[in-house]
């Protein structure tokens, strides 16, 4: 995500005895998620130099009015990732502020919700085997649903700031956010949405216990490639069973979001009603948001030319109906 550029004035500070001194094992922090009374449970670190990192603010720190305002001056914070944990605690609470907050422009609030929630996303599909990731699931979804529910201008906002080059943690995300768009759309009802947020989240939850040279590939996949790749749902299925997720819904929509209205989809070959709403609606948006991807071998379609490509090679496909709400959110 960019960032906007702020100045970054000389602030006299040690350098950390962290055992590692390079950007690679630091994350970037948003200080537009930090209040005054905050008290921080990790170290912020500035960039003094090319690979150095000087320590800014001590663990434990309250923020006061002083605090904040040095904090404005500075470009960019970040956290050492041996505190990952401990700072992703901190946006998870944070983002409920994010959302309430009359200090943030509306354009702010969904760069700082998306950007946050991106992260999160990331280290949910590094562990995705990890029983917190129910919990994490929610918290993610929470923010992005209320800011659509509430905000009228939410999901104009929300498609200018979706990140446009292909990874799994961020796509999982996008089609997350669409899916909720879409779902609000269609009225939905909260907890409806709730849940349809979560299982889009997840959908390719299974793609965490594939070979990482076949997801990652940069070209076409050989038959026995895709062979593998196609397995994700069920993988995805079986992990979100072990985390203890029992919501029939999401539990579908992980499974079924590559089944086809015409019985030529996987895993299990569903066709027509058989298959549900949540898996047409996250099929749709799963589609949509790879097709306006870039990947590195392969340019982004515009979305004009990825509804054009859905509406006459897909429509055996896709439900037709769901795909027109979908246009109709995107018009306006």
């Amino acid at each position: 995500m960019k960032y906007k550029k702020i100045l970054q004035t000389d602030i006299k500070s040690n350098y950390t005895n962290a055992k590692s001194n390079t950007l690679s094992s630091y994350m970037m922090f948003d200080k537009r998620l930090i209040n005054v009374g905050d008290s921080l449970k990790f170290h912020l670190y500035i960039n003094d130099y090319v690979t150095h990192m000087s320590l800014y603010l001590q663990s434990n720190t309250v923020i006061d009015k002083k605090h904040k305002n040095s904090l404005m001056e500075v470009e960019r914070l970040y956290v050492n990732k041996e505190q990952k944990g401990e700072y992703e605690h901190f946006i998870e609470k944070k983002l409920q502020d994010t959302i309430e907050s009359e200090l943030l422009s509306i354009e702010d609030k969904r760069d700082i919700i998306y950007t946050s929630t991106s992260e999160l996303t990331n280290s949910l599909y590094e562990d995705p085997n990890a029983l917190e990731n129910v919990q994490r699931s929610k918290n993610i979804v929470k923010p992005i649903l209320q800011s659509i529910i509430y905000d009228d201008k939410a999901i104009k906002s929300f498609m200018k700031i979706i990140e446009y080059d292909y990874y799994t943690h961020t796509h999982s995300l996008n089609v997350s956010i669409y899916s909720l768009c879409l779902g609000s759309e269609l009225g939905l009802s909260q907890t409806t949405l709730n849940a349809l947020g979560c299982s889009a989240l997840l959908h390719d939850l299974g793609k965490s216990s594939i070979d990482r040279k076949i997801v990652n590939k940069t070209g076409l996949l050989s038959h026995f490639e895709f062979d593998k790749m196609k397995r994700h749902p069920t993988l995805g299925y079986e992990t979100a069973l072990k985390i203890g997720i029992t919501d029939k819904n999401i539990l579908d929509g992980i499974r079924h979001h590559h089944e086809k209205l015409n019985g030529m989809g996987y895993p299990d070959g569903l066709k027509g009603k058989e298959i549900t709403l949540f898996a047409r609606i996250i099929g749709i948006c799963d589609i949509f948001d790879a097709l306006t991807t870039r990947r590195s071998y392969k340019s982004a379609l515009n979305s004009y030319d990825a509804i054009y490509l859905m509406k006459t090679h897909m429509y055996k496909h896709l439900d037709m109906e769901i795909v027109n709400t979908f246009i109709k959110m995107l018009h306006n």
